[in-house]
C-alpha cells in the first residue's frame, strides 16, 4: 500500500503522454499548444513514446506533477491558461501554497474531462479552508475517478464535510497527515447517497503537531461516527489506515464495532 509521499519520491520525472488525446472534446490545436508548451518547459519529454493503452485508458506511467514552488512549473502552469490539458492517469500537486493563482486557474480551466488519482501535498500544512483552491477542488471532484489525496493540509469541520461529500464516488480517499478540526459528529446520513469509497486512509493524522488523534481520540471518534451515519458508506468502506495515527487497532475495532463497522479491515501499519 503506497502513501502519496512514496509516490512523489519515486514519480520525480514528469511523464506525459504527447502523441494521442483521449479527450475527444478536446480541440486539436490545443493538443498541439499543450504538445509546443511542454517541450519547450521540458525537453527530454521528447523521447517519451505514447501512454494510452488499447483500452482507451490513461497508462499508469502517464502522469503530469507540479512542483509548485518551483519556477519552472509556475510558468508550465501559466503558459496553460485556458487550455484544456489531455486525460491522466495521475496528476500530482506538491508543495501547493495559498498564494500561486496559476495552479488555481489550472484547476479551474485546464483540468482534464479524466484522471484516476489526483494528488494535492501541501508544504506547510496550509489551511485549505481559507486557500483558493477548495471551491475549484469541488467543482473537478466529478472527474476525478478512483484515488484522491490530501497531504499535510489544515481542515476545518464544513470544508471536511463538502470533501467527502463532493469525492463520494472514488474508490480511495487520503488524508494524510491533515490538522482536522472535528468538534462534534458531522451527518452524513443522507449526503453520502451511492458512496463508492472503499479505502480511507489516515496515515500520520496522530503525529505531534498535527490533528493528534491519539491524544484527542473524539476526533477520530466523531469523524467515524459522522462516516457510519451513512447506510451506503457502510456497505461501501472495506479498508481504514491508521499507520501513525495514534490510535491503536484495538480502540479503532472497538470504535467500528460500536458503529455497525465490524466488517471493516484496520491496517496499523503499511
Amino acid at each position: 500500500m503506497e502513501s502519496i509521499a512514496k509516490v512523489i519520491e519515486e514519480e520525480d520525472t514528469e511523464i506525459i503522454s504527447l502523441e494521442k488525446s483521449i479527450l475527444a472534446k478536446t480541440k486539436r490545436q490545443d493538443i498541439t499548444r499543450c504538445q509546443s508548451i511542454l517541450y519547450n518547459g521540458f525537453p527530454r519529454l521528447k523521447e517519451i513514446k505514447p501512454l494510452v493503452s488499447d483500452s482507451g485508458e490513461a497508462s499508469r506511467n502517464n502522469f503530469l506533477s507540479f512542483y509548485c514552488s518551483d519556477l519552472r512549473d509556475v510558468k508550465l502552469a501559466r503558459n496553460l491558461k485556458h487550455l484544456k490539458f489531455f486525460d491522466t492517469y495521475r496528476i500530482l500537486f506538491v508543495h501547493v501554497d495559498s498564494k500561486n493563482r496559476h495552479f488555481v486557474n489550472f484547476l479551474e480551466s485546464s483540468f482534464p474531462n479524466k484522471t484516476n488519482d489526483l494528488g494535492f501535498c501541501s508544504r506547510y500544512g496550509m489551511g485549505l479552508d481559507r486557500s483558493n483552491y477548495l471551491n475549484p477542488l469541488l467543482r473537478l471532484s466529478s472527474k476525478v475517478v478512483q484515488t484522491v489525496s490530501f497531504r499535510s493540509f489544515t481542515i476545518g469541520l464544513p470544508s471536511l464535510k463538502r470533501l467527502v461529500v463532493a469525492y463520494k464516488h472514488v474508490r480511495v480517499l487520503r488524508l494524510i497527515c491533515c490538522k482536522l478540526s472535528i468538534p462534534s459528529v458531522p451527518d452524513f446520513s443522507k449526503a453520502l447517497t451511492n458512496c463508492q469509497i472503499q479505502q480511507l486512509d489516515l496515515e500520520g493524522t496522530g503525529t505531534a503537531g498535527l490533528s493528534g488523534c491519539g491524544n484527542n481520540f473524539y476526533l477520530f471518534k466523531n469523524l467515524i461516527q459522522g462516516l457510519a451515519s451513512s447506510p451506503d458508506l457502510r456497505l461501501s468502506l472495506k479498508e481504514v489506515v491508521i499507520y501513525k495515527c495514534g490510535v491503536s487497532q484495538s480502540e479503532a475495532e472497538q470504535m467500528f464495532e460500536q458503529n455497525l463497522l465490524e466488517g471493516v479491515k484496520i491496517f496499523p501499519r503499511y
